[in-house]
């Protein structure tokens, strides 16, 4: 270690990279990945027929992916840090950089991530009907993909943060229901948000996950349930079903397309446009959050020599 550490940031990096990778291995931190694969099985048998069929049950499913999706990724990393933290402070004082540690985190949870989100796609691929193009990539698997990736990178970097910040392992998995309460609460796919909370929502990764979803499904032209609501509430009405019949169909076609093109006006949302720089956009804040988050690690450790355990 000490032939790596004169040769700086980048030699510790690799060192830890290494070490990290093992102890993936030996430690059994793989079983993140099959934790991912059964959550996603799981989801998949509840949503695959009801995606992409109506826009309420999609929208709806995608928060159900994306919540998933956060979830797993603050699992990888909640307790990365804090179980060694001693470790790291004896290595610390030696000359370990807080940036290379950081920087071998950054790497080896993205290599864990790309997995993930890769597994992740292909069950969802297989039980749901993904539509034939994609927005950015021409591919809605590889549009999908990216998205899933980033969500889960930048959860994950968000509990790398908090596995930084903390000084045990029960402590991680103390604030951890609170994250994933802050990200549910705050999403927008509950509650409306509104006021102080839309700077909250801001800065939630389920918010912008779920939008890009929604914008790469083109969630504007999926029926909505309303129109089939509507019509069943129309012809509920006493004698309207016969007064129908008496009506030529091309009349009767005519006042379908119509209130079938004012439900579609009626819930239309501009965020859910299927334009290619909104995705651009919402894949750039999901980059962002995740390298704020390293940051904030990264920085919190400086610091780890004032720990007086």
């Amino acid at each position: 270690m000490d032939r790596e550490r004169r040769e700086g940031r980048l030699g510790q990096t690799k060192v830890y990279v290494g070490k990290f990778f093992r102890i993936f291995k030996n430690e059994k931190d793989w079983k993140g990945i099959v934790f991912a694969v059964i959550v996603t099985l799981l989801l998949s048998l509840v949503l695959g027929d009801t995606m992409f069929l109506k826009k309420e049950g999609t929208r709806s499913g995608f928060f159900a992916i994306v919540s998933a999706g956060i979830w797993i990724g603050i699992f990888n990393s909640i307790q990365t840090v804090c179980r060694e933290r001693q470790i790291i402070k004896r290595e610390h004082r030696t000359g370990l950089h807080m940036s290379a540690y950081i920087g071998a985190h950054v790497i080896c949870q993205g290599v864990i991530c790309a997995v993930q989100a890769l597994l992740m796609t292909s069950i969802y691929g297989l039980f749901m009907d993904f539509p034939d193009k994609g927005l950015v990539t021409g591919s809605f698997y590889a549009d999908f993909y990216i998205t899933m990736l980033l969500i889960l990178f930048s959860s994950d970097m968000l509990g790398l943060a908090v596995s930084s910040l903390v000084k045990s392992t029960t402590a991680a998995m103390t604030v951890m229901p609170f994250l994933l309460i802050i990200q549910l609460i705050f999403s927008g796919s509950i509650f409306p948000i509104t006021g102080n909370a839309r700077i909250i929502s801001d800065l939630t990764v389920s918010k912008w996950g779920q939008r890009v979803l929604c914008i790469e499904s083109d969630m504007n032209e999926i029926p909505s349930e309303l129109l089939d609501s509507e019509i069943e509430m129309f012809e509920s009405i006493e004698g309207v079903e016969e007064l129908m019949d008496l009506l030529p169909d091309k009349l009767t076609d005519d006042i379908h397309t119509a209130v079938e093109s004012f439900l579609h006006d009626y819930t239309y949302r501009r965020i859910y446009e299927y334009k290619a720089e909104l995705v651009y956009r919402r894949w750039g804040y999901l980059l962002v959050f995740a390298a704020a988050y390293a940051l904030i690690a990264a920085i919190s450790l400086e610091f780890i020599d004032r720990d007086k355990r």
